[in-house]
């Protein structure tokens, strides 16, 4: 299809227009697609790729598009249903009828909107796809003619494929003798700048700001569906099956199942010239990783499904670390992997060589933490006189350095797994079983083991733990910004008190402030601005609790940070779930002092509480910033505005809504008794 000139938007968009198409980043080139189609045809349409005006909250955009629109099209992806926002999105359209699912890939639709007739668009050609989308816009009707064939006659005519968003991605991973280095032919995300931010103008630091202590809470952590039973599977040399729970009746398929999916891929040599070659030792080597794993894994009695595959069904790695991340993400897209294995041999100098191990942790298996996510050194390198292949000695010491390390890998999998699923128990006893592993010591990269153990330490509350914790991480990696972050963040945690004069240590917190700072030089790929936004965020943090507890005068650095770690917000759900803390930090910066009548600095306040529950991640959350932003509103001499919100708040998280009830009655009292502050 050729390029498409479509309809400027309208500078206030509200104008009523035909179709709304809803969508995410990562599908815009579906949504961009569908909305010329749909102009094609003569339909006005408004699409967020090309409309949201700069600077306008795009949640409460796409509420007036829908409120405009005749029709909205919602382009259904697992990514999509993964936004704090999508139900907003085609729950208000379910009220007038006018939502209609337009399906990019198989995915299965949340709730109620699995009872709504919904269109394929990513198992046709270009041709079929538009006559889906025009027949769902009421412009064009299905034939009413017999297809052709006896019903019984499945076969179908051959389909002219057109490089449009609905190309299909390969069937599965490379096996171990394809070159496994190509790019996907997935469609690539579109990058889109996250939501702008308003500054408001500064205020002089004022002494002491008063809000309920759920102010500034914790990051929440998504929950997550476990799959009961233990099923582990093996595809090594021969890509044989072995189940430990459950059944098979095939070899494995082209993508992995389960909650913990592990791909370990052929492992190469790299010569002189930085070309790699395989080689039948590396390629055992890999095997036997994959196989120690299963072995580790199997007499493990767990409510965890655990997926190995072997570089006969991933194939190989690539030769450059500087591409291992990218190429990680391919196997992850296609294999549905969740944490990959790969290893190089490399010559090191005329007469030696290093063997590195090294593993990959999608974002997926780290809820509310992707800035773990990224590569890792699985060890030491193993060094030895060159000629891998040539050297039995240096080949029985790799097998045995990876079998000994594998087995604690296998329990660090473990760990991350249920980490991912909220089981942070079950978790630290993994992690800690890691730990103790006599194949892995902590001259051999073993920081990430306790990163890990101090953010299960975090989760849980247990902040002196987590902090002896990452104080291990950054002992072994002195530049381990992840570990510095985490640090910070614990420091902050239990030293906050109730950010009151009598409760905050304030030599702490001044620490917590250095660390973030230290942290803020050592980002690194592939999650930097990710991690640089919830360094700000806590940054913020710190500075609005020592000001609140009349300890300094730093309302403008935390205003500051705030704007900062919305500015630095990736758009997806971890990026967004920051920028809503981070609004909410700055409902709290924006109040003023109390007793003084500051209509302006009020307005500042709910605008940004209003933000923060548009982005908040969870109905119980936004519950919470939805009580804040009622206390806000009637300080200011809103009452309806503040029972309205209250009414929403215990709506939206039924569990609590006699406590939201209660601060409401509280609120109307003759003499309200205020809660301590806390930022």
């Amino acid at each position: 299809m050729g390029t498409t000139q479509h309809r400027p938007a309208e500078p206030a968009g509200t104008k009523d227009v035909d179709v709304f198409v809803s969508h995410v980043v990562d599908d815009a080139p579906w949504a961009t697609w569908v909305a010329a189609v749909l102009e094609d045809w003569g339909l006005s349409a408004r699409v967020l790729a090309w409309d949201l005006p700069p600077g306008a909250n795009y949640v409460l955009w796409t509420d007036a598009q829908m409120t405009a629109a005749r029709l909205t099209m919602v382009i259904s992806s697992a990514a999509y249903f993964d936004t704090p926002w999508s139900s907003q999105v085609w729950t208000g359209a379910l009220v007038s009828r006018s939502v209609i699912p337009l399906r990019v890939e198989a995915c299965p639709l949340p709730g109620v909107l699995a009872t709504i007739a919904h269109v394929d668009l990513f198992d046709a050609d270009e041709t079929e796809a538009r006559r889906r989308v025009l027949v769902a816009a009421g412009v064009e009707v299905v034939a009413r003619v017999a297809t052709s064939g006896f019903p019984t006659d499945r076969t179908t005519a051959g389909i002219d494929t057109t490089k449009f968003p609905g190309a299909p991605p390969p069937a599965e991973v490379g096996s171990s003798t394809a070159e496994v280095g190509a790019s996907p032919t997935d469609a690539p995300p579109v990058s889109a700048d996250a939501p702008t931010s308003r500054s408001p103008g500064a205020d002089a630091a004022r002494s002491r700001r008063w809000l309920p202590r759920a102010g500034l809470a914790l990051l929440t952590t998504r929950a997550l569906i476990v799959t009961v039973g233990v099923a582990i599977v093996v595809a090594g040399a021969v890509a044989g099956l072995l189940m430990i729970r459950g059944n098979s009746d095939g070899l494995p398929s082209a993508r992995m199942v389960g909650d913990l999916r592990v791909a370990v891929t052929a492992f190469d040599e790299v010569d002189d010239a930085g070309k790699r070659h395989p080689s039948a030792s590396t390629t055992d080597a890999a095997t036997l990783v994959a196989d120690q794993m299963v072995r580790s894994l199997q007499p493990v009695q767990q409510s965890l499904a655990v997926q190995v595959w072997g570089p006969s069904k991933i194939g190989r790695a690539p030769s450059g670390r500087g591409d291992q991340a990218g190429w990680a993400d391919q196997v992850v897209r296609r294999s549905n992997a969740n944490i990959v294995v790969r290893g190089v041999l490399r010559a090191a100098g005329a007469d030696r060589v290093v063997f590195t191990p090294e593993f990959f942790i999608d974002r997926s298996l780290v809820p509310g933490a992707e800035e773990l996510a990224g590569y890792y050194q699985f060890g030491a390198p193993v060094t030895a006189p060159a000629g891998l292949a040539d050297n039995p000695v240096f080949q029985r010491e790799v097998r045995t350095v990876l079998a000994a390390r594998a087995g604690a890998l296998a329990w660090f999998v473990l760990g991350v797994g249920h980490y991912a699923l909220g089981h942070f128990d079950d978790a630290t006893a993994d992690l800690q079983k890691a730990a103790d592993s006599p194949g892995w010591q902590d001259s051999d990269g073993k920081e990430i083991l306790y990163l890990f153990l101090g953010n299960t330490a975090s989760k849980t509350g247990r902040y002196g733990a987590a902090i002896e914790w990452f104080d291990q991480a950054i002992r072994i990696n002195p530049l381990f910004g992840r570990a510095h972050t985490g640090y910070a963040e614990a420091r902050f945690l239990l030293s906050r008190g109730h950010c009151t004069t009598d409760t905050v240590k304030v030599d702490d917190l001044r620490q917590s402030i250095g660390v973030y700072q230290q942290a803020a030089g050592e980002v690194a790929p592939p999650y930097e601005r990710l991690l640089k936004s919830k360094i700000d965020l806590g940054l913020g943090r710190v500075y609005a609790c020592l000001s609140q507890a009349a300890v300094s005068a730093d309302w403008d650095a935390a205003r500051h940070h705030f704007h900062l770690a919305i500015e630095e917000g990736t758009g997806d759900p971890a990026g967004r779930t920051v920028q809503s803390e981070a609004w909410a930090g700055l409902g709290l910066v924006e109040l003023p002092p109390r007793g003084v009548a500051d209509p302006a600095a009020y307005q500042r306040a709910v605008d940004a509480y209003r933000n923060a529950v548009a982005l908040a991640d969870g109905s119980t959350r936004s519950a919470q910033l939805l009580t804040l932003l009622g206390h806000v509103q009637y300080t200011s001499g809103d009452r309806t505005g503040a029972q309205k919100s209250f009414e929403q708040a215990a709506k939206l998280d039924p569990t609590n809504r006699a406590r939201y009830l209660a601060e409401l009655a509280n609120l109307s009292s003759p003499t309200p008794s205020a809660p301590a502050p806390q930022a």
